[in-house]
């Protein structure tokens, strides 16, 4: 709160310190500052970069100047328009994001380039279709903002506007959206087994941010009364993603600094200092390799000092619990996966009809994880059946997989390594039980569960919520992901190889909640495993596969007299 009274203090002195000239050349500035916040919430937070923001604010201010001129008689209707517009430029951006980003991790690079190729194409559009557009000329005799008298209200309206922006982008980075965007640029399949639709996330993140650019975008037609092609081309696009790297782009305020800073100086003195725009390449350089977090990193200490230590609200307990649902019957009926001319499964059938601890082990290549992988959607069969009870879940995505009542655990750690312990934990805790708008919502950062609170007194690391994941030792994390997913209290957890690397007190720790899982769950734990010991001391019934396909099914002693298993594996102990 102190931090933000002093931005606020800060924009009502600038016009009085700086005079008008200056005021008004950062009023400009404020409204591309708009923009770049939209660059830092989708590169800086989400974890893909936009390479065409300019499209959506050139197309806020085409259409701001065009509702401008056609309501020129009734100036309060065109402003009454500018929010409207800005809306079509965020619902733009989703469609945009919604249709490129389809699959989990693989359309970022893409993204980037179809966004570029858009921003190229909409120049071309305004400067070809004179009639509408006004060319390469622009469209002019945009009438202004009614009421504005000198160059300091021109500025103070476009300093309210980049605080309205700075406001929405501070709440919803607060917020469990916020929390999910982050975790999405850290962990995007851990983030979809624990239940959450990343291609909605990272659609939602670019419509945000194009709604910001075109805020700005409208803004801008009536301020400066022309709009030109260059609003919707390269040129900005990549001015925005240098301010907001030069200023800190995983920062709120770094795209405001770097925008206000650069963006304005570089106008000033790009025609009177020689060279200029080597000067600012080889600043940018520097600024990159020297200092990744920007000038807002700089200054990020003295932010967090000034705006004081938190306090930590009261805990409140989640609206409902999931435990009551009844355990699902998972069965796999003549799967097979086949890569190529390589057969992954073989008609694997696979049946964990009651609740229970069960291990599925085999040799290295018997398809195990690849067993796990199919279960959890995010490998498709060729053929065959999955069912999780009593429905079918092979054309499923692992997200809505996951509120059937499934959660996985990966054989290595799989966190949110620079997220904090406890929004880890919030992160499992929000799925399945949070609405999408409550994630707005940034109280629900208070939940917990009777089973959080079991968890946090038999491991009290879990309590420590401040410190990062990626400060914790291997056992500890294995732990927290072990954690994250039974708070997501599951009818089905599959555990790859949930001991793997772990000495044999972290092993002892892992057996123990494990056990304690089972029996606070009700439902099926199944655990791929190499160490004979622990399937000795965890299973109540065991699968091995081989080549893909089931070799035996029984109990831990008929499994190891059997010839057949005999013949193709040997179990190791620790």
């Amino acid at each position: 709160m102190r931090a933000a009274s002093l931005v606020v203090v800060i924009a009502l002195a600038l016009p009085l310190v700086l005079g008008q000239f200056w005021a008004y050349q950062l009023g400009l500035y404020a409204l591309y500052a708009s923009a770049a916040i939209g660059i830092g919430l989708c590169w800086g937070q989400s974890g893909f970069l936009p390479l065409g923001q300019a499209l959506f604010f050139g197309l806020s201010a085409y259409l701001s100047g065009f509702a401008f001129i056609a309501f020129q008689q009734h100036s309060f209707i065109a402003v009454l328009t500018m929010p409207v517009i800005a809306f079509v430029s965020g619902l733009f951006a989703y469609g945009i994001g919604f249709v490129v980003l389809r699959r989990p991790g693989e359309n970022t690079a893409y993204f980037s380039m179809i966004t570029l190729a858009l921003s190229l194409l909409a120049f071309q559009i305004a400067t070809s279709w004179n009639s509408v557009t006004g060319g390469f000329d622009g469209l002019k005799g945009i009438p202004g903002l009614p009421g504005l008298s000198d160059l300091s209200d021109v500025y103070y309206v476009s300093a309210a506007v980049l605080l309205i922006v700075l406001g929405l982008a501070s709440w919803l980075y607060h917020a469990p959206l916020g929390v999910l965007w982050r975790a999405l640029a850290q962990n995007e399949r851990r983030l979809a087994l624990l239940g959450f639709d990343v291609r909605m996330l990272k659609a939602v993140a670019f419509a945000v941010s194009g709604f910001m650019a075109g805020v700005g975008g409208a803004v801008y037609a009536p301020q400066q009364g022309i709009v030109t092609p260059q609003l919707v081309g390269f040129g900005l696009s990549a001015d925005l993603v240098i301010w907001a790297a030069i200023g800190g782009r995983a920062s709120l305020i770094g795209p405001v600094i770097g925008t206000l800073l650069v963006g304005s100086l570089s106008a000033e003195l790009r025609d009177s200092v020689p060279f200029w725009e080597v000067l600012m390449a080889l600043f940018f350089i520097v600024i990159v390799l020297a200092f990744p977090q920007g000038i807002a990193g700089l200054i990020e200490p003295a932010w967090q000092r000034l705006e004081g230590r938190p306090r930590g609200p009261a805990p409140v307990l989640a609206p409902k619990g999931l435990t009551d649902r009844p355990a699902a019957r998972l069965a796999l009926s003549d799967v097979s996966v086949h890569l190529g001319e390589v057969t992954i499964l073989d008609h694997l059938s696979l049946d964990f009809d009651r609740a229970g601890i069960f291990c599925v082990i085999g040799p290295n290549g018997a398809g195990k994880t690849s067993m796990f992988n199919v279960v959890s959607g995010e490998l498709a069969a060729s053929s065959g059946r999955v069912d999780l009870g009593g429905m079918e879940i092979g054309a499923l995505a692992p997200h809505r997989i996951s509120h059937l009542g499934l959660a996985r655990k990966l054989q290595i750690p799989s966190v949110f390594p620079h997220l904090s312990i406890a929004d880890n934990l919030a992160i499992a805790l929000w799925s399945g039980r949070a609405t999408k708008l409550q994630l707005l919502d940034p109280r629900l950062r208070r939940w917990t569960s009777p089973m959080l609170e079991e968890l946090k007194s038999r491991y009290p690391f879990l309590a420590s919520g401040g410190r990062k994941a990626a400060e914790l030792s291997h056992g500890e994390q294995q732990i927290l992901e072990l954690a994250m997913a039974l708070l997501t209290e599951p009818r089905v957890l599959l555990l790859d190889e949930p001991c793997a690397g772990l000495s044999p007190e972290e092993t002892g720790a892992v057996v123990d909640i494990v056990r304690w899982a089972a029996r606070r769950l009700r439902g099926s734990v199944i655990i791929v495993e190499h160490d004979m010991s622990l399937v000795k001391e965890l299973a109540e019934l065991v699968y091995v596969l081989h080549n893909g396909t089931l070799l035996a099914r029984g109990s831990v002693a008929a499994v190891q007299a059997s010839p057949a298993v005999r013949a193709v594996y040997v179990g190791g102990t620790k």
